[in-house]
């Protein structure tokens, strides 16, 4: 198991309200995270988020502290190579690291709360991680929540960029591929869209090796679906620049399990922590998880 520490090592993290923390992975690899609420000594869950391809745990601040206000803890990891963790910028040598990367971080959470539910929200491109991880090793979960799920992109590498991909992962693992999205995809609030124009911690590219190991994830990710059997929320801005809904809502609805929510929001984008729906759709996870959750001092 890693070990979480709060030296910054030489980094001065600038992020937005929330403890900044860094945990060790099994490979020595810091891997930095926030964390919210840290003065509740009994939560009634434990959230665990998971940012996309580009962004970082900062984006979900604001959506922390409202839960958090709700006796919810919160943590949000930075994927290796992006946010403030270490590792090459925008890389995944193999999407299994990610997928280890996760399992010992939840292990740490847990260990930190013995006796509180954990549930992982994971948001855009981490869907498919959550996916794959919730069907091998659902043992220390309660519960997920996809949010904007980036399971059926309608956005892609252009046809150079993939031969790109193929040709250079083995040869040039870690060239940079310009990462196709763009502000005006999240939101359609001109606030958000500049704040994800400015942020200096958004990935702009990722490497070919970090696009294949995405395509592996992917297929990986069709074949774990049938074995998903936790509660399971999904939610989705009916406007989704980036995402195929019907497609989404028609996976949704193939999957076995017993306890699934699904929820979709008219005139929403992409990234819901920044979209006018937000307040409906922060009471909905709180709806959902206060189902699910231990009653507080339990």
């Amino acid at each position: 198991m890693g070990r979480a520490t709060n030296d910054a090592d030489g980094f001065s993290p600038r992020v937005a309200p929330g403890v900044s923390e860094f945990f060790e992975a099994s490979d020595g690899t810091r891997l930095h995270y926030l964390q919210w609420s840290i003065e509740l000594t009994q939560p009634s869950a434990v959230v665990v988020f998971l940012h996309g391809i580009a962004s970082h745990a900062g984006w979900f601040t604001e959506t922390a502290v409202a839960l958090s206000t709700q006796g919810v803890a919160v943590y949000g990891l930075d994927r290796r190579g992006s946010g403030l963790s270490r590792g090459r910028r925008g890389h995944l040598a193999r999407f299994e690291r990610a997928i280890d990367d996760l399992d010992e971080f939840i292990e740490m959470v847990r260990s930190l709360h013995p006796r509180t539910p954990v549930f992982l929200a994971a948001s855009s491109w981490a869907a498919k991680l959550g996916v794959v991880y919730a069907a091998d090793r659902p043992v220390g979960l309660a519960g997920m929540m996809l949010l904007g799920p980036g399971l059926m992109p309608t956005v892609d590498l252009s046809l150079p960029g993939r031969v790109a991909v193929v040709v250079g992962h083995t040869i040039a693992p870690k060239a940079p591929i310009a990462i196709p999205l763009r502000p005006e995809q999240y939101t359609a609030d001109p606030r958000f869209r500049d704040l994800v124009r400015n942020d200096r911690l958004r990935l702009l590219t990722a490497t070919t090796r970090f696009f294949w190991e995405t395509f592996r994830l992917d297929r990986r990710r069709g074949r774990a679906s049938g074995s998903l059997d936790l509660p399971l929320l999904v939610l989705q801005g009916e406007d989704d620049a980036m995402m195929d809904v019907p497609k989404t809502r028609s996976w949704f609805f193939s999957l076995r399990n017993a306890d699934k929510t699904y929820k979709a929001y008219p005139g929403a984008g992409h990234t819901l922590d920044f979209d006018r729906v937000v307040d409906q759709y922060r009471a909905d996870m709180l709806d959902w998880l206060s189902a699910r959750a231990a009653p507080v001092g339990a």
